[in-house]
């Protein structure tokens, strides 16, 4: 089947036309200058994206499906730890994916990832809060997005682990140092590449999934991801008293810029900066389609995830009790209660909780702005907690940090 007839089946696109989007249309004239709206060969591109895959992770998933047993993990592994040169008559697939992963863009600078990591660690516990309650929340409500986590099993029946598994992932990626080709965030990003690759070819094998949807794991979809990782992630934290300098969100939306290729994102649809970031969120949110079942299915089960957490004693279920209050209280302040309805998270009175505490945080943050030892104090214990923690949920959960895709189909 071309591309072509592909596009035609597309339904999943929203009314990128509708009123509702008039004020973001107008809020974003004021604070950057030009109209983000997109216009009908960029909505023509957009489909294109919708129904792309990635041409050299999808060579290498077909590479696996062709060599006996674990094999291709075999030699994948082998490349990641000692290079593509180490193989002896390597695959020609593995060898184009390695020629675009160990060729760093022109455009990389070092000192802004550094200084996004150190911000990623320097939030702290708020990170997580928005990562999963913002980013990953916001997601589900384009039920076509969501439909691979639906087939896999791996939001509804698996959450605990599976959100250890993208902790572990966000971890290794913002470690400062971690992209470098001997590091794990370099390892992990390529890893989870490959596996969405394997991901899209069982879905697409499998006569279950609905072009109409897009394509598993299409570009425009994954581009996405990076918005949640990087301009959606500062804006829930900004929505709730946290301060970032021009050049501190410029460093996160770089940061991702490189993950995002690293994970086989064309790079002409990568946002190369904060205004760039904005406009391609809009035009995601543009362009989502409804939510539906499996919207509600996934958002039920993401905020019943602090039981799933919680140790059988009195005292820890009732501490989950309350995180999920919490939880879903920050979720219905930043999405609002339309979206929270279409999530389907009960009413609370908790998102108030969020917006009286700014006055707090933001005094905290001037303080920490004015004391350049207090800032380096605060990646440190972020950098320490989130060490300690990891390889604690790790094994609780039995997530699987090798990012090995599922063997079998949930639906």
């Amino acid at each position: 089947m071309n591309a072509m007839n592909n596009i035609d089946k597309l339904t999943r696109i929203g009314d990128h036309n509708r009123k509702s989007l008039k004020g973001g249309r107008r809020l974003f004239n004021l604070f950057y200058g030009f109209d983000p709206h997109p216009n009908t060969d960029q909505m023509d591109q957009i489909r294109q994206h919708m129904v792309m895959g990635d041409t050299l992770a999808d060579a290498v998933a077909q590479m696996f499906s062709d060599l006996p047993g674990t094999q291709g993990r075999k030699l994948l592994n082998e490349a990641l730890e000692n290079g593509i040169e180490s193989i002896d008559n390597p695959p020609q697939a593995l060898v184009a994916l390695f020629q675009q992963v160990d060729q760093v863009p022109e455009w990389v600078d070092h000192e802004k990832i550094t200084l996004a990591c150190n911000v990623s660690r320097r939030v702290g516990i708020s990170g997580e809060l928005v990562l999963r309650n913002l980013a990953l929340m916001g997601g589900y409500l384009g039920g076509a997005a969501a439909k691979p986590l639906v087939f896999t099993g791996q939001l509804d029946r698996m959450t605990p682990r599976r959100l250890v598994e993208t902790g572990k992932f966000w971890m290794d990626v913002t470690t400062d140092g971690g992209l470098a080709r001997d590091q794990e965030g370099f390892k992990s990003a390529v890893r989870v590449r490959v596996m969405h690759a394997q991901v899209r070819a069982m879905l697409l094998k499998s006569e279950k999934w609905d072009m109409a949807w897009g394509s598993p794991l299409n570009q425009w979809d994954s581009m996405a991801t990076i918005l949640e990782f990087s301009s959606i992630f500062l804006t829930g934290l900004r929505s709730i008293g946290f301060i970032f300098t021009k050049k501190e969100r410029e460093a996160v939306i770089h940061l991702w810029r490189y993950i995002g290729y690293l994970m086989g994102v064309e790079e002409k649809i990568l946002p190369r900066d904060e205004s760039d970031s904005m406009k391609a969120l809009y035009r995601v949110i543009a362009t989502m389609c409804e939510a539906d079942d499996d919207s509600r299915a996934l958002g039920v089960s993401l905020a019943d995830s602090p039981f799933q957490f919680a140790e059988d004693t009195v005292v820890s279920q009732y501490s989950a009790k309350v995180e999920r209050i919490l939880r879903i209280g920050y979720t219905r302040y930043i999405l609002g209660d339309t979206a929270g309805d279409q999530l389907g998270l009960p009413k609370t009175k908790a998102k108030y909780f969020w917006p009286a505490q700014i006055p707090l945080r933001v005094g905290s943050e001037v303080l920490r702005m004015a004391i350049p030892s207090l800032n380096k104090k605060l990646i440190e214990v972020g950098e320490r907690n989130a060490r300690e923690m990891q390889p604690i949920q790790v094994k609780k959960t039995s997530a699987d940090t090798t990012f090995t895709p599922v063997s079998t189909l949930a639906r």
